[in-house]
């Protein structure tokens, strides 16, 4: 786990590539075989797709998934597995929620990383930096619109196929 979340972390911040934070922690907590939408692990992936509906101005995205980053974050009973200083992170949720619901502008964040987990992420990633001003690369802002789809529109159609023939 350590280090796809390292990567996480490497993503959220030197390239706030919100999108991609998204798929590292998904495939992750998917490859687990008792995985549940009470793990900690949740509240990463929702918390990096609200940043990036909020960097896109979708508020009400953003708004809906902070919440439910929050919920899942303060019933997780595995939070100490992600790496975050616990209060620092549940303060920041929060403070994010305010954020959006005052309609204040997006603005990167730092996550609170205990420094032994920053160590490690260092050691893995020696660019690793937070970048504090806003990554504006159109290949990251819109990735979902802009990503090569074209093996999964293949496999979609593999599938009406399939589903043809049996009928």
């Amino acid at each position: 786990m350590n280090e796809a979340l390292y990567h996480f972390y490497y993503q959220f911040h030197t390239h706030q590539h919100y999108f991609l934070c998204h798929d590292i922690l998904e495939e992750l907590w998917k490859s687990k075989p008792n995985f549940s939408k009470k793990d900690a692990i949740v509240s990463l992936i929702l918390f990096s797709t609200a940043m990036y509906h909020y960097r896109r101005h979708n508020k009400l995205g953003a708004l809906k998934s902070f919440k439910k980053a929050l919920y899942t974050f303060n019933h997780a009973k595995d939070k100490e597995t992600l790496g975050l200083k616990v209060n620092e992170f549940n303060l920041l949720i929060q403070k994010q929620i305010e954020k959006v619901k005052y309609n204040q502008e997006f603005q990167p964040i730092q996550l609170p990383i205990k420094p032994y987990v920053e160590k490690e992420i260092i050691h893995s990633y020696p660019s690793y930096e937070y970048m504090s001003q806003i990554n504006n690369d159109d290949m990251i802002v819109h990735h979902h619109r802009l990503r090569d789809r074209s093996d999964v529109i293949a496999a979609r159609k593999e599938a009406l196929k399939n589903k043809r023939k049996k009928s």
